[in-house]
């Protein structure tokens, strides 16, 4: 604590010693412009965040696209397999007659 008021006593003492007035206007355009470079770095800060969270999202959702394209299985899916061969039927001879709808009028 007492460095720190030993320091602001040297910095008053600075300011009288050199003989330069300062007016009220000088230490308002002063704070007023210090609140604007402190507005103006915080607005810059922000924007870059923005534009960073847009592009990490954009890259993201790039990769993520690639990604699906490209398969990260190295063993191929099998073949199909063949269908087998239809088995042979012996054919029954037709054991039923059938009669005429219709006779034929004799």
């Amino acid at each position: 604590m007492k460095n720190k008021s030993l320091v602001i006593l040297l910095f008053m003492l600075g300011l009288l010693s050199c003989g330069k007035r300062v007016t009220q206007d000088e230490i308002i355009r002063e704070a007023v412009q210090l609140k604007i470079d402190q507005w103006q770095l915080s607005e810059r800060n922000s924007c870059k965040a923005r534009a960073m969270a847009k592009a990490e999202a954009y890259v993201d959702s790039f990769l993520l696209a690639n990604s699906l394209n490209t398969k990260l299985d190295t063993i191929p899916k099998p073949p199909k397999p063949m269908k087998p061969e239809k088995p042979f039927f012996k054919e029954k001879p037709d054991s039923l007659q059938v009669d005429e709808l219709m006779k034929k009028e004799q």
